[in-house]
């Protein structure tokens, strides 16, 4: 009875082990590189000018490191994950700021050259755009 327990739970632990490393495996084969990325997300890449509280910021949006930034200059860059089935929408989590929801918008020529961004923890919910 001692050997078939130990017995199953090496087989449990091998199905475990073998499930990770395909897990792990898939993940790796999704990673895209930072030229993949670029391609990808050209159309909203740059830096978009917004209007809050009687003063203008910018926000930058580059690839880095095989991930999509935005750096409003503060010293804490986000990494933008995609919102699943939209084109162009992004979350993006701020240890201080909380949750960000980032989207990009096309203009009347259908170019991407407004960004509009909401975080409801600090009420806000302004509308930038694009200046290089």
């Amino acid at each position: 009875m001692k050997n078939s327990k130990n017995s199953l739970l090496l087989v449990s632990s091998l199905f475990l082990i073998v499930g990770l490393f395909l897990v792990n495996t898939a993940a790796i084969a999704q990673e895209k590189s930072d030229d993949e990325l670029k391609k990808e997300y050209t159309p909203i890449l740059g830096e978009y000018a917004f209007e809050s509280g009687g003063g203008t910021f910018t926000l930058k949006f580059y690839i880095e490191n095989k991930a999509l930034w935005a750096d409003s200059g503060d010293g804490r860059p986000a990494a933008m994950k995609p919102v699943d089935d939209e084109m162009f929408a992004f979350t993006a989590e701020d240890p201080i700021s909380g949750l960000f929801e980032i989207k990009f918008l096309k203009d009347d020529q259908g170019e991407y050259t407004r960004c509009h961004v909401v975080n409801q923890g600090m009420g806000m919910e302004i509308e930038g755009t694009k200046i290089k």
